[in-house]
């Protein structure tokens, strides 16, 4: 025992050992982490519009991604990447809390909050840290340390499409405003770090590992997007939850929905010669369905599925954060 140890009170020298200890153990789990703080700059609050007014401007591209919210007031909602999320990577709404990760091929949406901020990467998958402290999956919304460690934020329904396609659907729903089109500056996608080569590469081309990771209270199942089909429509159950995914390649879509409504589990197909405002129909009833979870015609019109906590995402990103998901396998045809 040195001299310094010898002086030091029991109590002191317990507190050391386990800062210490806290230490080692927090070194020794952030092994693959990238902390690189301040290279975003999120973003809150943008004053809002509406889509059709946006649309009317001539700013936002019918090709251009968006991050579209499927439900609340107006019908939802959309955020064109390229005008809001490529840059910051991160919104703090009203609306919704969003997460751009280019690299892992997603954009999350979960429940209102402020405050995040970009802090870094997890076996290449994005990571933000709250105003507390604590540091989040981008994907998951897991807390993954600080006080709110264990924690999850929730997801809101949501999905990634297009403003041409959104706009088809819901040109009353809430956009935010572009004024003239100079506020906010414009990032090409992708907007690719230079952190991880290999998830940059991935990100120069439409890479043919995206899935539709779809979670539940017991579980989670990755649906492989077929982006060699026009449109497609799959089938499964996920601890007895009936659950029906979609992926139309025109529109670099997929959604995933509780398929029942009320005492009825319905089958889904995609239908070939269906407008593409509702490319989906129920073998039970013959009614159409929009990808937003919307019927619009036959028996169910007016019906909306309930939204099943989902994300379109890169396999190796989902996989990553999801070691133990299970794949879909085929049990109707789409």
């Amino acid at each position: 025992m040195n001299r310094l140890t010898y002086l030091m009170p029991s109590s002191l020298l317990w507190v050391l050992c386990v800062i210490f200890s806290q230490a080692t153990t927090q070194g020794a789990s952030r092994e693959d982490w990238k902390i690189q703080p301040l290279l975003f700059e999120a973003l809150t609050e943008p004053p809002c519009s509406y889509v059709s007014t946006e649309h009317r401007k001539g700013f936002v591209e019918n090709t251009d991604k968006v991050v579209a919210w499927l439900r609340g007031a107006h019908n939802g909602g959309a955020i064109p990447l390229r005008h809001f999320l490529a840059g910051p990577r991160i919104i703090n709404d009203t609306y919704g809390l969003f997460f751009y990760d280019p690299e892992g091929g997603y954009v999350a949406a979960y429940k209102k909050d402020y405050g995040y901020s970009f802090y870094g990467w997890r076996k290449g998958v994005m990571l933000v840290k709250s105003k507390d402290g604590t540091v989040w999956s981008a994907l998951s919304g897991r807390a993954l340390e600080g006080p709110q460690e264990g924690k999850t934020l929730q997801r809101i329904p949501s999905m990634t499409t297009t403003w041409g396609h959104w706009l088809m659907l819901h040109p009353e729903s809430t956009a935010y405003n572009l004024f003239k089109g100079d506020k906010y500056p414009v990032v090409e996608l992708p907007d690719a770090d230079a952190w991880s080569q290999q998830h940059s590469q991935k990100t120069q081309i439409i890479a043919n590992d995206l899935v539709m990771g779809v979670e539940s209270e017991d579980g989670q199942m990755a649906f492989p997007l077929d982006l060699t089909r026009e449109r497609a429509c799959y089938n499964d159950t996920l601890n007895k939850l009936p659950v029906t995914a979609s992926d139309p390649i025109t529109e670099e879509t997929s959604a995933a929905w509780i398929r029942q409504v009320g005492d009825k589990i319905l089958t889904f197909r995609a239908d070939d010669i269906a407008p593409e405002t509702a490319p989906f129909m129920d073998n039970e009833t013959n009614s159409r369905w929009t990808l937003a979870g919307r019927a619009v015609d036959g028996p169910l019109r007016g019906t909306e599925l309930e939204w099943i906590p989902s994300i379109q995402c890169r396999a190796e990103a989902w996989m990553a954060e999801y070691p133990a998901s299970t794949s879909f396998q085929p049990q109707t045809k789409p």
